[in-house]
């Protein structure tokens, strides 16, 4: 996985974070919360760059099996599962500041950001970082369930 053009799991998570957040952006901006837009772009703009992070590491590791390229391959998923909680978060207060179809873009993005912390958690898990990054998933999860 050289590069973040190729297909991989964690750049996608990364950019599914950034799609998330955009769709919190749109629904605070509709209904007049700056803060939440503000918020909510500054996390799309967090998750951008753990796109080529993410590659690169993983490409890393694959070439030199070592523990610190490892480490890499979990700090990663770690910060994406983070992030992505938070932009649930926030993507679910935009969605209750809606009224009705208003709110379904932070809805959706809701349920990404949510979906994004458990894909970034299974890639900790699978990594061998354990369950390390399940407390992220489970507020994203906790976020879901409110919209």
């Amino acid at each position: 996985m050289g590069s973040s053009d190729e297909t991989a799991a964690g750049p996608a998570v990364a950019r599914t974070i950034e799609l998330a957040a955009s769709l919190a952006v749109l629904t605070a901006r509709v209904v007049g919360r700056a803060d939440l837009a503000e918020r909510a772009r500054s996390l799309g703009r967090a998750a951008r760059p753990l796109a080529d992070a993410d590659a690169a590491a993983y490409s890393d590791f694959l070439r030199t099996r070592s523990e610190e390229d490892r480490q890499r391959t979990i700090e990663l998923p770690m910060r994406m599962a983070d992030l992505a909680a938070q932009t649930a978060e926030v993507a679910a207060e935009a969605a209750a500041a809606a009224d009705g179809a208003v709110g379904g873009d932070a809805t959706v993005g809701t349920l990404l950001a949510e979906a994004a912390a458990r894909a970034a958690a299974l890639l900790v898990r699978m990594n061998g970082g354990g369950d390390a990054a399940e407390g992220a998933s489970a507020r994203a999860a906790r976020a879901a369930a409110r919209v």
